[in-house]
Order: C-alpha cells, then sequence, then structure tokens
C-alpha cells in the first residue's frame, strides 16, 4: 500500500529538496533532451506525465516546445502534489489518481513519462502493461528510474528510503526482463552528472504491433 501522505507533507518543499539538483533536476533535463528529435512542426501530440510531482517537468516541456502543439497531461497519487501543479499551471488537466486506477482511452497517448515514481508502484508489471494499454501504436515510454545496480547504489538507496514511501528499485536487469514482452527497447541513458550519485537511468522504449 502506498503511503500517500508522505507524498502530501513533502508537497510545499518539495522543490527545494537536495534531490532537485543531483536527481530530479538532471532526469528532467535529459528528458527534454532526448524528446527534443522527436517532436515535428505540423503534428499533435499528446502527452502525459505520470507521478507529475508539483508539475516541474510540464512546466519546464511547455516552455522548451513552445512552438509544438502538445497537450499535457499530469497525474500524481498526492492531492496536496496536484494542489501545487494547479496553483503554476492553470491550463494543464492535473488528476489526483495511482496508475492502477488512472482511467483514459487505450491508445490515448503519443508519449508517456514516468519519472521516478516506478520503484513506489506495488504492482509493477500490472503499471508496465497500463503503459502499453495507454501509449499509440509507436508511442514512446520515458521510464526513468534509480536503480540499484551495485553495493553503493543499494546504500545509497537505503538512505533515500526514510524520507519516501516504500519502494522498491529495481535493477537495469531486472527493468530490462520486466518490459521485454511490451516494449522494444530503444535506448538506456545513464544520467549521473555527479560521480556520487547512484545509478540513475533513463530507459526509452517504444511500443510496436505484436507486443
Amino acid at each position: 500500500m502506498l503511503n500517500y501522505s508522505v507524498w502530501d507533507f513533502w508537497a510545499d518543499k518539495y522543490e527545494s529538496l537536495w534531490v532537485q539538483k543531483y536527481s530530479l533536476g538532471p532526469s528532467r533535463r535529459e528528458i527534454i533532451k532526448v524528446l527534443a528529435p522527436m517532436l515535428h512542426a505540423g503534428r499533435k501530440y499528446k502527452l502525459l506525465d505520470m507521478g507529475c510531482g508539483t508539475g516541474q517537468l510540464i512546466r519546464e516541456l511547455k516552455g522548451s516546445f513552445k512552438e509544438f502543439d502538445i497537450e499535457y497531461w499530469g497525474v500524481d497519487i498526492s492531492s496536496k502534489m496536484i494542489d501545487r501543479c494547479r496553483e503554476q499551471d492553470h491550463e494543464t488537466p492535473y488528476k489526483v489518481s495511482n496508475i492502477d486506477d488512472f482511467e483514459a482511452a487505450p491508445e490515448e497517448f503519443d508519449f508517456i513519462i514516468c519519472s521516478h515514481s516506478f520503484p513506489y508502484y506495488p504492482d509493477k508489471p500490472s503499471a508496465v502493461g497500463k503503459f502499453h494499454q495507454l501509449l499509440k501504436k509507436d508511442g514512446v515510454l520515458f521510464l526513468v528510474q534509480a536503480s540499484a545496480n551495485s553495493w553503493y547504489d543499494h546504500i545509497a538507496m537505503f538512505f533515500v528510503k526514510f524520507t519516501t514511501s516504500k519502494a522498491q528499485y529495481l535493477s537495469v536487469k531486472s527493468i530490462r526482463s520486466l518490459i521485454r514482452s511490451r516494449f522494444k527497447e530503444k535506448d538506456i541513458i545513464l544520467i549521473k552528472e555527479k560521480a556520487y550519485m547512484p545509478t540513475i537511468c533513463l530507459f526509452l522504449l517504444k511500443k510496436e504491433d505484436g507486443r
């Protein structure tokens, strides 16, 4: 069971936490960098940020891609986080929901971004299936998470758990095994601006027919 109260507690402080500088901020910058060449003038896109927190990523995407026709959606389990989203962005539809209960039409989105929320999902295979269902044919999932691959990663993430809800930081090998039946792996990008940070990976995953 997810501990919603932890994220409600951090909502007002979230954008000033130390992880913004060394983890969340670098992740957002990498997502924007990787998404840029996928966008084309004259096309309409629909993008979902699942686990959007206070909406930082969506606001930065909107600032970076003003010339493109993109409809953004933000979803988070914390009502306090969503309140912060709506205070700073009055245009984007933000919804309080978890991944399992989120309702949208099948093949609704061109892009789904799940940045640092996946470790907190109790049923990860089900979440991967839901992402696959919501993406259009050839849609792309940006899955970003801290990944425990070494003794150092395990130690670093052990201390992170004291300020978050219950989490499982899967290794790269485990993530690849989990998504294999649903997505084609386009790339795995290491996000590590500081040597002392644990492994953070951006898994770039494409939905294809027959998967």
